[in-house]
């Protein structure tokens, strides 16, 4: 049954947990429907926690892809991307749907904060300039030429799990990894960014409070992990659309920034990022 998206975002929009019927006794489709609704009711008004009620699982990464299909579903059959990294080497997946409009290149980045820091991780996006088929293989050659553009980017972030409670990856990947955005940067040179296994990062904030990091990428070349994620996501049925962005790693894991202070971010060697964090 096919539910709006309004409809959906309603239903769980005040203390989804009490309304959510017990787990054990539902078919697994009306569960998935009741996670996926609860979860990007979450995203949608930031009122609550991601926090499962008990009763509900997720036991297996086919789990999390069914709740990520209808997450993109009730949010108008859109999905403006992805963030990925390659399997870990006990083959825990990293993989969840972008579902708020990218933010390009604005002076003034509104955010959701954490005690009035903006959380972010500097990362390369890479964006689509064609539609990419399902359930087809795509040679790395073939996925380059799918590639329209490179850039500098910020993945902004929220930890949307209560602190007492211990979500397990499979719930964490359902709720997009503490996803709530990306920042689209400058244009940088797609063999540059090819290229760019370690980078350091020069940050400059309003005031003195300025440092550098020996940034690395945690799948050794940035593009690698997009080579996975497209091939993993079109074997799964997943739409590959033209404008998609593909972040695939950070360079330096997570960031604290001020709020409300002018703020430049060299990636030496490839550009800078000016912006000012506002909620």
């Amino acid at each position: 049954m096919f539910f709006s998206v309004f409809n959906v975002l309603l239903i769980f929009h005040h203390n989804t947990s009490s309304v959510l019927p017990e787990g054990n006794k539902m078919e697994n489709s009306e569960k998935f429907e009741h996670i996926a609704a609860h979860l990007l009711s979450k995203r949608e008004y930031g009122s609550g926690a991601s926090d499962l009620p008990k009763g509900f699982t997720l036991g297996s990464i086919e789990d999390v892809l069914a709740i990520q299909k209808l997450m993109i579903k009730h949010n108008g059959e859109t999905v403006y991307g992805w963030k990925c990294m390659l399997p870990s080497n006990n083959g825990i997946i990293t993989l969840a749907p972008l579902l708020h409009k990218p933010i390009y290149a604005t002076k003034a980045c509104l955010l959701k904060t954490k005690n009035n820091k903006a959380l972010i991780e500097p990362e390369i996006a890479f964006i689509l300039n064609k539609d990419l088929s399902a359930l087809k293989v795509y040679t790395n050659e073939q996925i380059d030429n799918a590639v329209g553009s490179a850039h500098l980017a910020l993945e902004l972030i929220e930890n949307r799990f209560s602190k007492q409670y211990e979500a397990t990856q499979f719930e964490k990947l359902a709720d997009g990894l503490s996803n709530q955005g990306v920042y689209i940067g400058p244009e940088i040179s797609q063999k540059k960014a090819y290229e760019s296994n370690n980078i350091t990062l020069i940050v400059e904030q309003e005031g003195d409070n300025s440092f550098n990091v020996a940034g690395q990428h945690p799948g050794k070349l940035p593009q690698l992990p997009l080579y996975w994620a497209i091939n993993f996501l079109s074997a799964n049925g997943f739409k590959l659309e033209k404008n998609q962005v593909f972040i695939t790693g950070s360079y330096n894991g997570l960031m604290e920034m001020e709020i409300n202070k002018q703020i430049q971010i060299t990636y030496d060697g490839l550009g800078k990022i000016h912006v000012k964090f506002e909620t």
